[in-house]
C-alpha cells in the first residue's frame, strides 16, 4: 500500500512539474509576442518618421499589430506615400504585413482593392483587384538575404483619371536568388489576358487583348541582395525568353544587355515575329512612326521575310552599341543609360 502511495505522489509531482513548465513556456512565449509586437510597431513608426525627415510625404491613420500569440499581423491604415519632387505617390485603404512568430523572415503582404497611384504627369491611376498578395522569404541571418519573392494578382483593373482603362485576369511576378553567379536574381513574369486601353483596338488584326505574356530572365547587381542594399548598379541582364501573343502577332525574344564603359546599355536582343504584316499599320496607328514611313517599313519587312525559311516569321536584332539603338534596319535613337 505504501509503495502504491509513493508512486502516486511521484506521478502528481510530474504532473505539477509539467503544468508549471507549460505555464512558464506560455508566459515566455506571450512575453516574446508582446515585445516583438511593440518592436514592430516602433520600427514601422520610425520608418514613416524617417521618410518625412527625408522630405517625403509619409502618412497613416493607425499602426496596429494583432495575431497573438502565433502571428505578427501588422496593419497600416490609410497609408499615403509620395515624393513631391518626382511627382510619384501611392495611397491605399490599408496595407497588411503578416508573419508567423517562429519564422519572421518569411512575410506575406496583403494589398486591398482601391489603391491609387499618382504619376508625374498628374494622373491618378486606381488599382482594383479581387486578390493581390505578395510573399517574401529571406534567409534567417544577420543581413536577411533575399531567397524568393512572389507577387500574385487576380482580377486586376487600372483606371486612369485621364479616362483610359485596362485589366489583367491573372499575373504572377517572381524573383529568386541564384547561388551562382553571385548577386544574381532569376526573374519571371506570367500573365494571362491583358486587356489594353480602348485606343489599342484600332488595328483589327491585333485588337486590345494580349492573350499571354511570359518572361524568364536573370539580372546581376553590383551588391548582395539583402537588407543592406543601397543604390545597386546593374552588372548584367540576360533575357532567357520573352513571349507575348497579341492578336495575330506572336513575338519571342532572347539576348543579353550590360552597361558599357559610359554606363549605356550595350548588347543584342534577337526578336522573332510571327504575323509581322500587321506591324506597319499598327506603328502608324499608335503614332510610333509617321504615315509617310508606312510603305518603306512594309517593303523592308517584306525583304526580310523573303530571306526567311518561313515567310510568315521574320527575325530582327535589337542592337544597342555605341550609345545607339537599332531594330534591324530601323534606327530607334539613343540607348538607355543603365548607370
Amino acid at each position: 500500500m505504501a509503495l502504491g502511495q509513493g508512486k502516486g505522489k511521484d506521478r502528481m509531482r510530474w504532473v505539477r512539474f509539467l503544468l508549471w513548465f507549460v505555464l512558464a513556456l506560455g508566459v515566455l512565449w506571450g512575453g516574446y509576442w508582446v515585445v516583438g509586437a511593440r518592436a514592430l510597431e516602433n520600427a514601422t513608426e520610425s520608418w514613416f518618421e524617417n521618410q518625412r525627415a527625408a522630405g517625403l510625404v509619409a502618412e497613416n491613420s493607425a499602426i496596429t499589430v494583432a495575431g497573438f500569440a502565433d502571428r505578427f499581423d501588422l496593419t497600416i491604415s490609410d497609408p499615403h506615400l509620395a515624393d513631391p519632387v518626382s511627382g510619384w505617390g501611392w495611397q491605399a485603404p490599408f496595407a497588411q504585413i503578416l508573419a508567423m512568430t517562429w519564422k519572421p523572415w518569411h512575410v506575406i503582404a496583403a494589398l486591398p482593392s482601391g489603391q491609387v497611384i499618382q504619376t508625374p504627369d498628374g494622373q491618378d491611376i486606381t488599382l482594383g483587384s479581387s486578390r493581390l498578395m505578395a510573399s517574401i522569404k529571406m534567409q534567417p541571418s544577420a543581413n536577411l538575404p533575399l531567397t524568393r519573392a512572389v507577387l500574385e494578382g487576380e482580377g486586376l483593373t487600372l483606371a486612369s483619371s485621364l479616362g483610359w482603362r485596362m485589366a489583367v485576369d491573372r499575373i504572377v511576378l517572381a524573383a529568386e536568388r541564384m547561388e551562382m553567379p553571385a548577386n544574381t536574381l532569376r526573374l519571371g513574369v506570367d500573365a494571362a489576358t491583358i486587356r489594353l486601353p480602348q485606343a489599342y483596338a484600332i488595328v483589327p488584326d491585333l485588337g486590345r487583348s494580349l492573350s499571354a505574356l511570359h518572361l524568364d530572365a536573370k539580372v546581376t547587381l553590383s551588391q548582395p541582395i539583402d537588407r543592406t542594399l543601397r543604390d545597386p548598379l546593374l552588372a548584367d541582364f540576360t533575357l532567357t525568353r520573352f513571349h507575348v501573343t497579341w492578336g495575330v502577332l506572336d513575338l519571342t525574344a532572347q539576348g543579353a544587355i550590360a552597361p558599357d564603359a559610359q554606363g549605356l546599355a550595350s548588347g543584342k536582343i534577337d526578336l522573332s515575329l510571327k504575323g509581322w504584316r500587321s506591324l506597319p499599320a499598327a506603328a502608324v496607328a499608335f503614332g510610333w512612326v509617321p504615315p509617310t514611313n508606312e510603305q518603306s517599313i512594309k517593303r523592308g519587312l517584306e525583304f526580310l521575310a523573303a530571306s526567311s525559311a518561313d515567310p510568315d516569321v521574320i527575325t530582327l536584332p535589337l542592337k544597342l552599341e555605341n550609345g545607339q539603338m537599332t531594330l534591324g534596319f530601323i534606327p530607334l535613337g539613343p540607348a538607355p543609360r543603365l548607370r
